[in-house]
């Protein structure tokens, strides 16, 4: 059944009327709740207010225990009558209460209380006994014969809580049924049971010590088993934890015996190894020892007496010795390790010995009683850093010497010395310039200046690409300071971990190569005129030539149509000479009228090469090497196409015996070291190379200065006007790039071109050929694809691009979670994967697991990269498709579509 609820005190009204005292106590808040009249007059209240505040916290844990019991044994709606003495005015009261667990506001534990009878009158002494007994901190039960629970006191109830149902919960406790046997037969025996025993508690399992012995029921008069129990687990620990102690202590006096014998065998060997001194002075005795190493360092052999304290501070150097007596004579009465000493002593033989000595104080009495120490021979390192000092200042007096700013850096990148030039180089940071200042620091000074200079938008960017590459390699650059000197900057990684950095001044060295470039363009210019004067001189010879005679025979008369023609010919020829050769002075000087275009390089060779093929020679063989995804150039196309068969033509003159003419492109990025090294005057940035080359005889190293000079060529007369190459020079210069040779002689030569890439998404020439419309993707059902990238921006691009053309496309972020996509279904059509990503497995050891799994599934790898070393000897397949980022739309589902054919053709 419920439990009576009495949501407020207005429910509780109905027993106000009772004669008899009626109250209920809260359990939870351990304070009366509600009582009625009587209730007020029983316990000397004046009021319901001053009953609520009686105080019952001086009651002990057992009665709080005694009401939880009440709470827990006395069922639902059911009443427990109890004696219970109370103290009302402080004088104790014995009286029978009738107790039933109710349920109060909020829902919580409290007890409906009634006074059964009055004050009993009964025998102090027992009345005593039972209070002892009932609050008694040892637990007491009584069982049945059969072992069921009759009746337990606080403390047993605390420990085991309410008994869980009617059998036997002697069984529950003791946890053993032949245990119980056990101790009710010596109860049926008169015989004293006193056991240890392991007892089931709520806590868990626990030893305690249980006495039984025979009782009766004073309700029935049956026999009964009362038990008393003391719980003695620690008591039981620590009696085990002693013998454990004493069985072991005579093998632990044993084993440290040995341990301090080996531990002061390990120190004697300890000392002789690490060869130092030892010496110990006991102050209170006056004892002092020196060990043979210490007295071997001082030059004293085993014969000779050894030395006394006054005769070692004798031979300390004066400059030493106060520190040495402050630590060995007078030391401060602090117990432990004292400061480290170095200081200079006299050997036997006259020279001075470098010493640094370790003390340990021991105190008594807030004194030194004893200083124990050790004394190491440090003169080589000594020797060492007067070396290393000697060297250091002599290497900053050259530095000082040189017309370089030079500083040291260590493996913090912290400065450790520098020149005065150093200083001088770096007006804006000179005031940093101090021992231990970070690099890190100084180039940040000079950030807002720099960054821009060198392309970056984001000045810390700058400093921590600029800070993070100076101990990995080499690094130069070059720029202008605001008061407009040039300065190259060098970092220079040192073989002990540190750098070196260097700035040079190079003003006046780029004044006068300018200087140097002026004359050279005078004298080229010189030559550019004498040269263009003899050529227009000869083609206006022929223009007056022909005409003076036109007209002279014509006046006679003499010149029939055919002959009047051709001497019309004759002249119109020399004009288009002439406008030939003007072109080309307009290109060498870089005044050509140009049409730049955005444009695929790769495709402007396939032209060229394909309809120059048949003017090649059948002894020439032509070969392109061109690379996967080149970027795109803006530059006039027919001057590309000009310039590349200038060039061709070149390699073709230079085979007249037969050999093979390269026309190779490549991606390539040019860094300001690169410029530097070739006094190039382009910026630094990403390039397009182009680089015609032939495996002929080579050109002369004494001539190859000269081959872009106007006029000039080493060709027999009649074969070349020597504008080709010059021509060429312009037309890359005036495009913003800029043209290399290398020749060996009977190795052959090679012209490369660069031209400054432009940026992804600028407008490219139109293609010849068609953009794909791929049909495989629009049928049903759609072709599948796996795309592994782990760039987020490049995998949403390609992966719109595929779905858009119509593919089912599944993605992930690196070639282990791609495997796991595939391993889990290896049905895809096709599989579009990135060469380097991060994880275990790269693009082509993904490649390898997939293809373990499903062969003739078809893989397409994409890459950063330029270099061929990045996807040749690595596992992929040589019918495997290469593409380079950036992957244009048009390249990426042609490609997809090649595979798709290539599956369908295997199928």
């Amino acid at each position: 059944m419920m439990k009576l609820h009495f949501p407020d005190e207005k429910n509780a009204e109905v027993f106000g009327v009772l004669a008899t005292p009626v109250w209920i106590f809260d359990v939870d808040r351990y304070e009366i709740w509600w009582g009625n009249s009587a209730a007020l007059n029983f316990w000397k209240a004046d009021s319901l207010d001053a009953l609520k505040a009686r105080d019952f916290s001086s009651d002990t844990a057992m009665v709080y225990q005694r009401l939880r019991q009440i709470m827990l044994e006395t069922q639902a709606s059911s009443k427990f009558e109890d004696t219970w003495t109370l103290y009302p005015a402080e004088t104790p009261v014995t009286v029978t209460l009738s107790c039933q667990p109710v349920q109060i506001e909020q829902g919580r534990d409290a007890v409906l209380i009634e006074l059964v009878s009055g004050i009993l009158e009964q025998d102090t002494r027992r009345a005593r006994l039972e209070e002892a007994v009932r609050y008694s901190g040892g637990m007491l039960s009584m069982f049945s014969q059969s072992g069921v629970l009759l009746a337990q006191n606080a403390a047993a109830f605390e420990c085991y809580g309410a008994a869980k149902n009617a059998g036997c919960e002697l069984d529950r406790r003791l946890g053993s049924i032949p245990v119980r046997k056990s101790l009710l037969e010596a109860v049926a025996r008169g015989t004293p049971f006193d056991a240890e025993l392991e007892v089931q508690c709520l806590a868990g399992h626990a030893m305690h010590r249980v006495k039984a012995s025979a009782g009766r029921d004073p309700a029935t008069g049956d026999a009964v088993v009362v038990l008393s129990e003391d719980d003695i687990s620690d008591l039981v620990r620590l009696r085990q934890e002693l013998f454990e102690l004493n069985a072991h202590l005579e093998e632990r006096v044993a084993e440290r015996s040995e341990s301090l014998r080996v531990s002061e065998e390990r120190f004697s060997l300890a000392m002789q190894g690490a060869n130092d001194g030892l010496w110990d002075r006991n102050i209170e005795t006056g004892e002092i020892y020196f060990s043979p190493r210490w007295l071997e360092m001082l030059g004293y052999s085993a014969q000779m007496p050894p030395p006394d304290l006054e005769t070692i501070l004798a031979a300390i150097h004066p400059q030493d010795r106060a520190d040495v007596t402050a630590s060995m004579v007078d030391p401060e009465p602090q117990e432990g390790s004292a400061p480290e000493v170095e200081f200079r002593i006299q050997h036997k033989s006259g020279h001075w010995v470098d010493i640094l000595s370790r003390d340990f104080k021991i105190l008594r009495d807030g004194k030194v009683a004893r200083i124990v120490g050790t004394y190491v021979d440090i003169s080589d390192r000594k020797r060492q850093e007067r070396s290393l000092r000697r060297l250091k200042e002599i290497l900053f007096a050259g530095s000082e010497a040189l017309p370089l700013g030079v500083a040291y850096y260590d493996q913090d990148v912290r400065l450790v010395m520098h020149n005065s030039v150093y200083a001088d180089m770096l007006p804006r940071s000179a005031h940093l310039l101090e021992r231990g200042v970070l690099f890190e620091e100084l180039i940040r000074n000079s950030a807002d200046i720099m960054a821009p200079q060198f392309g970056y938008d984001d000045r810390e960017t700058y400093v921590r690409n600029r800070v993070a590459s100076v101990l990995v390699k080499p690094k130069k650059s070059v720029h202008e300071q605001s008061s407009g000197r040039i300065i190259i900057a060098s970092e220079f990684p040192t073989s002990g971990g540190g750098m070196i950095s260097i700035i040079e001044d190079v003003t006046e060295d780029r004044l006068r190569q300018k200087q140097l470039h002026q004359a050279q363009k005078m004298e080229a210019i010189g030559q550019l005129t004498g040269g263009v004067a003899h050529d227009f001189n000869n083609l206006l010879a022929v223009i007056m030539g022909n005409l003076e005679l036109l007209q002279s025979e014509t006046e006679a008369g003499s010149l029939d149509q055919q002959e009047q023609n051709a001497l019309i010919d004759a002249a119109i020829d020399a004009v288009k000479h002439g406008a030939d050769l003007t072109s080309s002075m307009l290109a060498y000087a870089r005044k050509a009228r140009l049409e730049p275009t955005v444009l695929d390089i790769n495709q402007t060779v396939r032209d060229t090469e394909r309809w120059m093929r048949r003017t090649i020679a059948a002894n020439i063989q032509i070969e392109t090497v061109l690379q996967a995804g080149i970027w795109s150039i803006k530059v006039d196309q027919t001057s590309l196409q000009s310039a590349l068969v200038n060039l061709i033509l070149n390699a073709c003159d230079a085979l007249a015996g037969g050999g093979k003419l390269t026309i190779e492109t490549a991606n390539l990025r040019i860094d300001d070291t690169y410029l530097e090294a070739r006094s190039e005057q382009i910026p630094a940035g990403r390039y397009v190379m182009i680089a015609v080359s032939d495996t002929g005889e080579g050109i002369a190293p004494d001539v190859i200065d000269q081959i872009y000079d106007p006029f000039f060529t080493t060709k027999p007369v009649g074969k070349g006007s020597g504008l080709g190459l010059s021509m060429v020079e312009g037309f890359v210069r005036q495009s913003g790039g800029t043209v290399r040779v290398y020749s060996e002689p009977g190795e052959g030569t090679s012209f490369k071109l660069y031209f400054r890439a432009v940026m992804q998404g600028s407008p490219v020439a139109p293609k010849p050929q068609s953009r794909p419309q791929p049909d495989t993707p629009l049928q049903s059902p759609r072709p599948r694809i796996l795309l592994a990238e782990d760039r987020l921006e490049v995998m949403a691009v390609l992966e719109k691009t595929l779905v858009l053309a119509g593919y089912d496309v599944t993605t992930a972020i690196t070639g282990d979670i791609a495997f796991a996509v595939f391993k889990a279904d290896p049905s895809f059509d096709v599989v579009l994967t990135d060469i380097v990503m991060p994880g275990r497995l790269q693009g082509p050891e993904f490649a390898r697991e997939c293809r373990a799994l499903s062969p003739q599934t078809p893989f397409i790898f994409l890459s950063g990269y330029a270099s061929e070393a990045t996807v040749h000897g690595n596992g992929l397949l040589p019918e495997d498709i290469r593409l380079m980022k950036p992957v244009s739309r048009d390249d990426l589902l042609r490609a997809v579509e090649e595979c798709l054919k290539r599956r369908r053709d295997e199928a």
